[in-house]
């Protein structure tokens, strides 16, 4: 029997029972797919199902604010994927009348979507024969060919696509990129892969030469940037700020609680904006001290925050600052801080302020 038959045979018994694979509808596969990119299956899927049940079209997803959208992303993080999506599906309903598009080209100039989200969706949905290429995939393609050139890089990308279309079922296209991707999840593991289970065992390089444990070769070129950063809670009676600042190197579309870095500067990117600067030197005070202090991860950047936070008798001189630096701002409540601000960063700093004033 034919590899590709022994994976497909394979996926038809084991595959998991997923919502977005119940009906081949392009919208609710795209969803998935998005939420997946950074986020595992079981954390994500009761948020899938409330993002579904609120936006359950484009339509619906369109004309939804970006506020909302983003509430309904919260836990997931990476936000600019909800933005993104959203921006999709208003360009979707302007020039498709809603239904998603199915060619390659088309969909590839949809905002955040890329080569692998696009062949996932137009294979699985429309069963166009396009072979996709996660890091999974990469994984069990690496362990089959004996590809032992480090896979993180564009070389690879290009050398892994031919082969995963050589391997491509063209048959059964969308079953086989699902095959590929459920055997990456729960056999081809990074660490000590269940090759006994595998359909592909009895071909597999990597196997025949039990060369599992170096198989792929995964070589970072990024090294870990620290950072140091304040985070400042301003709370005027029961109200508190938060700003929205398009200079910002991170959460620059998101309105946030003001933050800055204030240790060593690993480039122009991370410098504090004038914005903050004036926003510490107002508000500066010898005997203020942080509240709290918390580490915080964004892809390789490792962060420290320190939690400040100041009672403003009036809030005339700060909306001053907002506007003479062209920041947007708003005004929200502690209850309500998490779902303005949708990010973890929200919660560990709300986490804090709890814990001081229960």
């Amino acid at each position: 029997m034919i590899p590709q038959k022994k994976l497909h045979d394979w996926y038809q018994i084991h595959k998991r029972d997923l919502p977005f694979r119940k009906k081949k509808q392009a919208y609710p596969i795209w969803i998935s797919e998005v939420m997946l990119q950074q986020t595992r299956v079981n954390a994500m899927l009761p948020l899938y199902e409330s993002f579904i049940k609120r936006f359950p079209t484009p339509e619906a997803l369109a004309s939804a604010s970006e506020d909302e959208v983003l509430a309904h992303w919260k836990g997931l993080g990476y936000y600019s994927r909800a933005r993104n999506i959203r921006k999709a599906a208003i360009f979707i309903v302007q020039n498709y009348n809603g239904s998603f598009p199915k060619d390659l080209n088309s969909v590839l100039q949809l905002p955040g979507i890329g080569n692998y989200t696009a062949r996932a969706i137009l294979s699985i949905a429309y069963d166009l024969p396009l072979a996709v290429l996660d890091g999974n995939v990469k994984r069990v393609l690496s362990r089959y060919y004996g590809y032992t050139e480090n896979i993180l890089g564009s070389k690879a990308d290009s050398d892994l696509q031919k082969k995963a279309d050589g391997f491509l079922n063209t048959d059964h296209p969308g079953d086989h990129n699902q095959a590929m991707m459920e055997l990456g999840a729960t056999l081809c593991l990074p660490e000590s892969p269940k090759c006994l289970l595998c359909p592909l065992t009895d071909s597999c390089f990597a196997r025949i030469h039990q060369k599992t444990s170096e198989i792929p070769l995964r070589e970072k070129d990024k090294k870990q940037i620290q950072l140091i950063a304040e985070i400042w809670v301003l709370f005027y009676k029961e109200s508190i700020l938060l700003v929205r600042e398009p200079k910002m190197r991170f959460l620059k579309e998101m309105f946030h609680l003001p933050y800055g870095f204030t240790g060593e500067i690993p480039g122009d990117a991370y410098e504090p904006t004038p914005f903050f600067l004036s926003l510490r030197e107002t508000l500066s005070d010898p005997d203020s001290k942080p509240i709290g202090q918390f580490k915080h991860t964004i892809t390789h950047h490792k962060m420290v925050f320190s939690v400040l936070r100041s009672r403003l008798k009036e809030k005339d001189r700060i909306e001053g600052l907002t506007k003479k630096f062209g920041v947007e701002s708003k005004w929200v409540t502690l209850s309500t801080l998490d779902t303005e601000f949708p990010s973890s960063l929200a919660s560990k700093v709300k986490k804090i302020l709890l814990y001081l004033e229960p």
